[in-house]
């Protein structure tokens, strides 16, 4: 829960690295950034998603949603998914990073997912599905886990021998909450699981797409849109070939599903030939850049631009007294940080334990600098020597970056930031900073 701070004591909390969720949250918390990120009146993502999901009534988006992880991804998707619940949809959210294994995930996972959050918001809903169609599925999940039983490590998979014995949607829930529990923490009995499901995944797909004929039949006759809506959050934290492997190589297989479907994804991907076959499957993509804190402009940082740090100010107004800074030091760390919102508030954390530790009642510059060098280190421990090239070249002007190994890998870590969602990268203030010391742009 966040709150706002008043003291030094209260800053963890109100700068954890956690998403903005509740609408309570959202109403106090929320920031309006659009314009300060892509410098476009009209891009404001929450606004323009929602119109073209009104629209869609007779198509279904599927939409790439992407961005630096810790850029505010998820905020705005919970923004969207509360929108959309008020518009009448019929609306699903799944953090993919926190209900599976993110470390070793497959495509078999995220469309086993899928069906469990249709299923969750049927039952939410209040919409019947066709009993005989949930006994099916009930039947063929109960197999399953009772073939782990026999044939896995049942100690692996932490299988509760009673849980699939309730019958109708509450029961299959119950199964499925089980076979998510597989997926996360068994992984002998996962890989067994796949080795089951990846030959029959057309059969998965099959049991998800009449799970959504029947939703979108009753939801239609309920007053409610007729297509729902899924979002996918915690996929753009994926490692990249997992990554390739769900998006490119099984890509076909989500385009299947008669649903709009948001899906984050590695902005890093983006940057590589495969992303060209990607968006066959997902047409639609939706960037989230940085917010900037310098605007690029024929080959030069324009003077005076002044948006991007006082939409961070705002921020962090939100949460917390502006009076527990020391004069100088919130610009320093805003400054010091890109527009980065996740390393802004990962400083503000440190800096305000630093002072807690020194019985301060504020933020001093020193403070702010522990926490900057900290960032810093880790942030030039992410790269190899043989990226600097590339970076000298995006510090001396060449800031619109085309498809390579090495920016992948620099978006990838942090060290080269994306703005105005059209391939404009600049370093991180930090990388920059470091790189200058010690020689290494000149």
């Amino acid at each position: 829960m966040c709150i706002r701070a008043t003291e030094l004591s209260q800053m963890q909390d109100a700068f954890a690295s956690t998403p903005l969720t509740t609408p309570s949250e959202l109403r106090e918390f929320y920031q309006e950034t659009a314009h300060a990120r892509t410098g476009d009146d009209f891009s404001d993502f929450v606004k323009s998603l929602s119109l073209k999901l009104e629209d869609s009534k007779e198509v279904v988006q599927h939409i790439l949603f992407v961005g630096h992880p810790g850029c505010g991804k998820t905020t705005e998707l919970f923004q969207l998914f509360q929108k959309t619940q008020n518009m009448g949809f019929v609306s699903c959210f799944g953090r993919c990073d926190l209900e599976l294994d993110s470390a070793d995930i497959e495509y078999t996972d995220v469309l086993f997912f899928v069906l469990d959050l249709l299923v969750k918001a049927a039952d939410e809903n209040d919409i019947d599905i066709d009993a005989s169609l949930i006994s099916e599925i009930h039947s063929y999940w109960k197999d399953e886990i009772e073939i782990i039983k026999t044939e896995g490590r049942q100690e692996e998979s932490s299988i509760s021998g009673g849980a699939s014995a309730e019958a109708g949607i509450r029961g299959l829930i119950k199964v499925f909450t089980e076979i998510k529990g597989i997926i996360k923490n068994g992984s002998e009995s996962r890989r067994q699981i796949r080795n089951r499901i990846e030959p029959r995944s057309s059969e998965l797909v099959n049991k998800i797409q009449r799970i959504i004929w029947e939703i979108s039949n009753k939801a239609d006759g309920m007053g409610k849109k007729k297509v729902p809506l899924v979002i996918l959050d915690g996929l753009d934290k994926i490692p990249l070939e997992q990554a390739r492997k769900i998006f490119k190589e099984n890509g076909a297989r989500f385009s299947l599903l008669n649903v709009h479907l948001i899906v984050t994804f590695p902005i890093a991907l983006t940057y590589t030939p495969e992303y060209s076959d990607i968006t066959i499957w997902f047409p639609n993509p939706e960037k989230l850049p940085m917010i900037k804190l310098r605007k690029w402009e024929n080959n030069r940082y324009i003077d005076g631009y002044t948006e991007g740090i006082d939409t961070m100010k705002q921020i962090v107004r939100k949460r917390a007294n502006e009076s527990l800074f020391d004069e100088g030091v919130l610009d320093k760390l805003i400054a010091q940080t890109g527009g980065y919102i996740r390393d802004l508030f990962r400083c503000i954390s440190k800096a305000a334990n630093r002072a807690r530790m020194r019985l301060a009642q504020t933020i001093s510059l020193e403070d702010a600098q522990v926490a900057l060098d900290n960032l810093e280190s880790d942030l030039n421990g992410r790269y190899d020597a043989n990226m600097i090239p590339i970076m000298k070249k995006i510090y001396n002007g060449e800031k619109h970056v085309s498809t390579s190994s090495m920016i992948t890998r620099l978006l990838q870590v942090g060290a080269v930031l994306e703005y105005n969602g059209q391939k404009w990268c600049d370093l991180h203030p930090l990388v920059e900073k470091w790189l200058k010391e010690h020689g290494r742009l000149n």
